[in-house]
């Protein structure tokens, strides 16, 4: 079997937007995960199916540029496909496009699979690896290198992990660690600013209970910060990521 490329419309619903109406980033991040979720059901290996084999799928990282934000109830396409692999990691690419297809965002991501009894990554079955993958479109350049540290934290916030953060996985769901690390920079940034681009590793689970300590700073590059979240209990880094904004 080949890989295919997948198209999934939505629409964005009023409980997905910020305060001038716009789609937030969680929400665009929220519907390409639930593209490739529709894409990999076509070719067998859904979360679902991999549940049934005690594997699961995890987000490692995600770069992702966003051109434009859509609108209360604009409708998008977004399209996805597999676009490499790499020993355990799998790349997959989105293009996201508004009804007239212009391009308002891509990504590109990194997944392994997950023993969801061991909590360990495992090697990619041959189920998986059978497939043949076909980019559906150009790739985008995959996300590697290490990000930079940040050493001193300028602001930080203490998330509490609650019930409504767990996601099927039974750990903090990535959209709610992407939102922690947004919501840790000052109301002026968020208010004035767009965010264009993110690169965000996932490095460490956390579960309900846990609280996580939320820090960020400016970066080197003009409009730009670095971020961390890790847990209060452990000292353990759990996300990394760099944001970049535009005025």
């Amino acid at each position: 079997m080949k890989s295919t490329t997948g198209q999934s419309q939505f629409t964005v619903r009023s409980t997905e937007t910020d305060q001038s109406g716009q789609a937030t980033l969680p929400a665009l991040v929220g519907y390409m995960q639930e593209a490739a979720w529709d894409n990999t059901a076509t070719m067998g290996i859904s979360m679902y199916e991999l549940l049934e084999q005690g594997l699961t799928w995890v987000l490692q990282r995600m770069r992702i540029e966003v051109f434009r934000y859509p609108t209360h109830r604009e409708g998008i396409t977004v399209e996805t496909w597999a676009s490499g692999r790499e020993r355990v990691f799998l790349h997959r690419d989105f293009r996201v496009y508004s009804a007239e297809r212009e391009l308002l965002g891509q990504a590109t991501s990194v997944w392994l699979v997950m023993d969801v009894v061991k909590r360990q990554m495992v090697s990619v079955p041959d189920f998986i690896t059978a497939i043949e993958v076909v980019p559906g479109q150009e790739a985008l350049p995959f996300a590697k290198g290490k990000l930079p540290q940040l050493e001193e934290p300028k602001y930080e916030e203490q998330m509490p992990v609650r019930w409504h953060d767990i996601d099927l996985n039974r750990h903090v769901t990535n959209t709610r660690y992407l939102q922690w690390v947004l919501e840790t920079l000052p109301v002026e940034v968020l208010e004035k600013q767009q965010l264009s681009e993110i690169d965000i590793v996932f490095k460490a689970e956390s579960t309900l209970g846990d609280t996580i300590l939320a820090a960020a700073g400016p970066a080197e590059e003009a409009n730009s910060f670095l971020h961390r979240l890790s847990s209060t209990e452990s000292g353990k880094e759990l996300v990394q990521a760099r944001t970049r904004w535009s005025q």
